[in-house]
């Protein structure tokens, strides 16, 4: 059985790097690379963005597909998850239930602006933890920088300051990475935020989650480590495996092409 994982860009290569690490199988990754990033998307593009990539998955007979975009779980799974006959895996609940496991009820999220902006995280944590501050923050200028393969440096360093200091203000003891994009400027967090605060990266519990779900279905031997991935972007394969390759610091083999419904050109 195959799985499906998909983000705008390279982020939900830190999920994929974590189902490897945990399972074997067989994988396809997408990356939407024609419309990175996806945080100051509408939700009716992103909804849009959304079925095109499900129809693209169902033609390669995928039965599961990990949402590994927390600005997607956030805006259009809540709307969809009953309408698609596949499994979905999203962010928000995997990253509340490892945040729950280390916090003392103060947490920050540093997400996208569509993420910040929906509530999820707030209303997440509402659900089972009702009297717990949450702090989501915005960080619009992140994704643009990794994207353009910048994780370190004075530019990183000076919007990373300027979004964990509403959270440090609000004496959070826990930061989320509420994008997959976020674990790539780990170091430069840690370096603002100090060893105090927890630093939560959600691909680990998603990680868990997947495997013992294909576990429970015999589909997988969570034991077997062998596995194949198919990378596909909606736009520039090459610049997308360089800088996969960069991140990862392995070869990724050659990446497909998907136009995405209208973007032909």
């Amino acid at each position: 059985m195959c799985i499906g994982i998909f983000d705008s860009g390279v982020g939900g290569l830190t999920v994929w790097r974590e189902l490897r690490r945990v399972m074997g199988g067989r994988f396809i990754y997408f990356g939407d690379t024609a419309h990175v990033p996806y945080g100051e998307k509408s939700p009716e593009q992103l909804m849009e963005y959304f079925w095109d990539i499900i129809d693209f998955f169902q033609q390669r007979e995928v039965k599961a597909v990990v949402v590994a975009c927390n600005t997607m779980s956030a805006v259009v799974l809540p709307k969809v998850q009953d309408q698609v006959p596949l499994k979905l895996f999203g962010m928000i609940d995997a990253a509340v239930d490892a945040a729950v496991k280390v916090s003392h009820g103060k947490v920050g999220v540093l997400a996208t602006s569509s993420t910040a902006a929906s509530g999820a995280y707030e209303e997440a944590f509402g659900r089972i933890r009702p009297t717990w501050d949450v702090t989501s923050q915005g960080c619009p200028r992140l994704v643009p920088l990794i994207e353009a393969g910048r994780t370190s440096g004075p530019e990183v360093e000076k919007a990373v300051a300027e979004y964990v200091k509403p959270l440090k203000n609000a004496a959070v003891d826990t930061i989320v990475l509420g994008c997959t994009h976020y674990p790539f400027v780990t170091s430069v967090i840690e370096h603002q935020v100090g060893s105090e605060i927890a630093i939560v990266d959600p691909a680990i519990r998603i990680g868990q989650e997947v495997s013992a779900w294909f576990g429970s279905k015999n589909e997988i031997r969570v034991e077997d480590r062998s596995s194949h991935t198919e990378f596909w972007v909606s736009r520039n394969p090459k610049g997308f495996q360089t800088l996969a390759q960069q991140f990862m610091g392995t070869m990724i083999p050659n990446v497909n092409l998907y136009e995405m419904a209208g973007e032909a050109e």
